[in-house]
This record gives C-alpha cells, sequence and structure tokens, in this order.
C-alpha cells in the first residue's frame, strides 16, 4: 500500500508537472484548414470563445476560428467562388514589366519561351490573380515550388501554433507509464486500462490523470504494434521499439540503443521526440532541450 500510494504521488505530479491536459492528439476541421490558410498567421488575433458550444468555436485552441471569418466566405461565397485561376494578358505584361524579365527566385533571366507567371499564394488555397498574388518564374524554379510549397511556406501540422512546449521531463512521465504497462502486462497478460491504473495507483479512483495515462499507454502500444511511419528509418523504429521496452518489458538509455543498433543518436533523439508529437505533445527544440533530453 505505501508501494502504491508512492507511485500515485509521482504519476500526479508529472501529470500536473507537464501540463498533460494540453495534450492535444485530434484536430477539427477548421484547425486542420488553418494549415493552409494564408491568414493562419493571424491565428492569435482572433478573441477565445466564451460560448463552449459556439460552432465558430477551435476544439483544440479555443479561440474562434479564422476559417469561419476567411477561408470559408473565400471559397463559399458566390462572389469569390468566381475568382479565376487564369491570369488575364494585361496582369501578366504588367508582372513581366514589374520584373524586368528576371525569375523571381533564382534571379536569372528569364528567355521569352521559358517564363512562367506564378499564384504567389496557390490559387487552390485562396490566392487570387490579381498582380500582386502573380510573380514570374522560370521553369525550372516554379517545378521545385510546385513540388515544395507546403514544406517551405505552410506549417507541417497544428503543433506549430502551440505556445507551451513540453521540455525533456515529459520523459519522467512517459517513462512511468510504459513502465508500469509493461510490469502490469507481465502479470496480467493485457496492458493496463484507466479502471486498472485507478485500482493499483489511486485506491479505485478514476480520474483525468488516470484515463488520460490509460490512452496513453494505448497510443505507445498502438503505435509499436502497427505499420512503420514512412518517413522514419526502419532501425530507428525498432530501435524506439526496444528503447521503450517493446521488446522485452524493459526501457533502455537512448546512447545504449543508439549503439546497439548503430544509429546515430542526434537520430534517435529526432526520431522520440516525433514520437512524442504523435503522442499529444509539442516538444521544445533547442541545444539545452536536446542536451537535456539525453541526460534525462
Amino acid at each position: 500500500m505505501h508501494q502504491d500510494e508512492r507511485q500515485t504521488n509521482v504519476f500526479a505530479e508529472w501529470f500536473d508537472t507537464i501540463n498533460a491536459k494540453q495534450r492535444a492528439k485530434s484536430v477539427c476541421k477548421p484547425c486542420w484548414e488553418i494549415k493552409y490558410c494564408p491568414y493562419g498567421s493571424l491565428i492569435e488575433q482572433f478573441p477565445f470563445s466564451v460560448d463552449d458550444n459556439d460552432p465558430r468555436r477551435c476544439r483544440v485552441f479555443g479561440h474562434l476560428c479564422p476559417v469561419f471569418f476567411v477561408a470559408e466566405p473565400l471559397t463559399e461565397t458566390k462572389e469569390l467562388r468566381n475568382i479565376s485561376r487564369s491570369i488575364s494578358r494585361p496582369t501578366q505584361f504588367r508582372v513581366l514589366k514589374r520584373e524586368n524579365q528576371i525569375c523571381r527566385k533564382c534571379g536569372q533571366p528569364v528567355a521569352d519561351d521559358d517564363i512562367h507567371f506564378d499564384h504567389i499564394i496557390p490559387w487552390s488555397k485562396g490566392g487570387s490573380s490579381n498582380e500582386n498574388n502573380i510573380q514570374l518564374l522560370c521553369s525550372n524554379c516554379n517545378l521545385r515550388k510546385s513540388a515544395n510549397f507546403e514544406k517551405d511556406h505552410l506549417v507541417d501540422g497544428f503543433f506549430d501554433h502551440t505556445k507551451t512546449p513540453v521540455d525533456h521531463k515529459i520523459l519522467d512521465y512517459l517513462k512511468l507509464l510504459a513502465q508500469f504497462a509493461h510490469d502490469f502486462r507481465s502479470q496480467h497478460n493485457h496492458y493496463p486500462n484507466a479502471d486498472d491504473i485507478a485500482n493499483l495507483m489511486n485506491g479505485g479512483e478514476k480520474g483525468e490523470p488516470e484515463e488520460q495515462g490509460a490512452v496513453v499507454i494505448s497510443d505507445f502500444v498502438e503505435f509499436f504494434a502497427g505499420k512503420r511511419p514512412e518517413e522514419m528509418k526502419a532501425k530507428l523504429f525498432r530501435g524506439l521499439k526496444a528503447r521503450w521496452g517493446f521488446n522485452d518489458g524493459t526501457l533502455y538509455a537512448l546512447d545504449y540503443i543508439a549503439e546497439r543498433y548503430d544509429q546515430r543518436i542526434d537520430d534517435l533523439l529526432d526520431a522520440e521526440m516525433s514520437l512524442v508529437n504523435r503522442l499529444g505533445w509539442v516538444v521544445s527544440v533547442n541545444k539545452s532541450s536536446r542536451r537535456k533530453w539525453l541526460n534525462s
């Protein structure tokens, strides 16, 4: 009983320390569209909704969603829906004169038969065909821009909008959960749910820490039992799986895993931070936080 009480205190302490309540694993449709919206950087300018049931309220961030005031009118109103994708000849001539037939990207002169007129904000993302949204590019730069626009100019996900990233302290919370889950499974042949956590760590009382803990454990299991993410190399995935005890129920240090799986420790660290992002928290990434993470 004394050990259970000690575990409960540690569990609750880390739940509060890392502000586990800020975990957000899903985004509503409007927030997902923010990443494609050229006005997405104005997100902080929108007020918070006082009505939890307001359909314009962002279910992740709580503010009045800009999509309802910007992106939806841009795509749904009759007037703006009729904006043409084609660039008029007068607009092309004005852009040609403005750019002096120099590619905006590479700064090289462009031959007459190599001129491309390009939407700076893509038409598909709400960009107009007005002169101020058109640039002159050579064919090579236009092709590169088409392939890399989202990577170069748009956020990768809603995490980029959060203002309170977690640091290395998240590891203490996650390690506690993972080791508890493996120990429980070795005795009961299944991973714990919220009721199991409550019974063993909080005298049977189930609250938000227990509910969240069960979800995190479930997400851990789903991640390592599922298909490897395409962007993660096979060795890194196997290394993380071993690191978090999903091979033999034992958690290992990153430096040990790096040596055992012949991987750069920085690559393993990046993969682990990506995993924590997948679990629902944005990770603080700088030299100091990376160093502390490695030492945790």
